[in-house]
C-alpha cells in the first residue's frame, strides 16, 4: 500500500506563519485558560479539547473547561463566566459565529482573546476560526458516496438545522449532486441523536422495502448516522451505501466490520484542531497580532479499502486493541490495496 503524505503538519504551520510551540513551562505560568465546548459527546469533541489541553499545560497554564451540554445559550453564559474569572484567553469550541459575536466581544472588551475552533467562519471580535475545511471534506465524502451507487438513485441525507458545519456539508452535497440528474436527494432533518436517526432510518426502510428503492445515506457525521447504519443492517439491507464525515472510533468500526454497507468517511486531523488553536491563543498573548482569519488542519478519505492505514494515522497502532478489531480479520475481509491521500487547503 503506498501512503502519500501531501504536507506535514510542522510544514503547513510554518507556511502559515503559525510555528509549533515549544514553550518553556513558565510561558503561561500562573495564567488560567478557559476551554468553553459547546458539547462533549464524541471523539471529536474530546480530542479537539485533549489537543489543545496539552500544548496550554505544557506551556504552565491552569485549563478550565466547560461543557454547554449542546445548549447554545448554556454555551454562551459558560464563556461570560469564564470573562467573569478573569481567565487570560479562551479557546471556543463549536457554536454559530452569530450567536457567539456578542459574547467575544465581551471578551475582547475585557482583554481576553479568544480563539474558536469548529464554527466555520470567523466570528467578529476572534482572532482566528481553526478546523478542517468542511467544504472540502463534503466535496470528498459526497463524491465517495455518489461513485459508490454509479451516480443514480435516490439518496436520504441526515443533518441537523440550524448546525453551522453540517449545513455547509449538506449545502457541498447538493453542489455536485446538481450535475447528475439521476440522483434524487431526499432531506431528512433530525436531531443530535443516533438513536432518532435509527427510528427515522427504520420507517425509512419500511415506507421503501423494494431493494434498490434507497440508494444511499448521506450523513453529516459519523455518530449521526450510526443509527442509519444500524437500521440498514437490522433490515438486512446491506446494499445501501452509507458515508459521513469525521472518522472517529465509531466511524471505523462502522467501516471495518464484515459486510459494512457505510462505505467510507472522511478523517480529520481533530488533535491538531486543538492544538493549533492554543498555539495561536499563546501567539496572541506573547504579542503576535497578525493571524489568518481561518486555518485548517489535515483531512483523508477513508474507504474499505485504505481503512487500516487510515485508521492508524489517526489513532496510532494500539487502535485495534482500543476498538477490539483484530487488524488481521480486517485485512482478512477488505483487501488493503487503496491509496491514501492526506489533503490539505493550501492559503497564500
Amino acid at each position: 500500500m503506498k501512503i502519500l503524505n501531501v504536507i506535514a503538519a510542522a510544514m503547513l504551520s510554518t507556511a502559515l506563519g503559525i510555528m509549533p510551540c515549544s514553550a518553556s513551562a513558565q510561558e503561561l505560568a500562573g495564567k488560567k485558560i478557559g476551554i468553553a465546548a459547546r458539547e462533549i459527546t464524541n471523539d471529536y469533541n474530546r480530542d479537539i479539547i485533549a489537543g489543545a489541553t496539552k500544548v496550554l499545560k505544557d506551556a504552565g497554564a491552569d485549563v478550565v473547561v466547560t461543557d454547554g451540554g449542546s445548549d447554545p445559550r448554556k454555551h454562551n453564559e459558560n464563556i461570560e463566566s469564564l470573562i467573569n474569572s478573569k481567565v487570560a484567553g479562551i479557546v471556543v469550541q463549536l457554536g454559530d459565529a452569530q450567536q457567539l459575536a456578542p459574547v467575544v466581544a465581551k471578551a475582547t472588551a475585557a482583554g481576553i482573546p479568544v480563539v474558536t475552533t469548529s464554527v466555520g467562519s470567523k466570528t467578529e471580535g476572534a482572532i482566528a476560526d481553526v478546523g478542517g475545511d468542511d467544504a472540502l471534506m463534503s466535496a470528498m465524502m459526497s463524491r465517495a458516496l455518489l461513485s459508490s451507487i454509479d451516480y443514480k438513485g435516490d439518496v436520504y441525507v441526515f443533518w441537523v438545522p440550524g448546525a453551522p458545519l453540517l449545513e455547509t456539508r449538506k449545502r457541498i452535497l447538493q453542489a455536485v449532486a446538481a450535475d447528475y440528474p439521476q440522483v434524487k436527494l431526499h432531506e431528512v432533518p433530525t436531531e443530535h441523536s443516533a438513536a432518532k436517526v435509527q427510528t427515522q432510518m427504520e420507517d425509512l426502510l419500511t415506507a421503501n422495502p423494494e431493494p434498490g428503492s434507497i440508494a444511499a445515506v448521506w450523513g453529516a457525521y459519523d455518530l449521526l448516522v450510526s443509527g442509519a447504519v444500524e437500521a440498514v443492517r437490522r433490515n438486512s439491507r446491506n446494499e445501501i451505501k452509507v458515508a459521513a464525515i469525521d472518522g472517529d472510533r465509531v466511524g471505523f468500526q462502522m467501516l471495518l466490520d464484515e459486510d459494512s454497507p457505510f462505505v467510507a468517511t472522511v478523517v480529520q486531523d481533530v488533535p491538531r484542531i486543538g492544538s493549533l488553536a492554543a498555539e495561536v491563543l499563546m501567539q496572541k498573548l506573547a504579542g503576535k497580532s497578525e493571524f489568518p482569519s481561518t486555518l485548517f488542519t489535515d483531512a483523508w478519505l477513508a474507504t474499505h479499502a485504505n481503512g487500516v492505514a487510515a485508521a492508524e494515522k489517526r489513532w496510532g497502532p494500539a487502535v485495534w486493541d482500543d476498538m477490539s478489531i483484530p487488524r488481521a480479520d480486517v485485512e482478512g475481509r477488505w483487501p488493503q490495496d487503496g491509496q491514501l491521500l492526506v489533503v490539505h487547503p493550501i492559503l497564500p
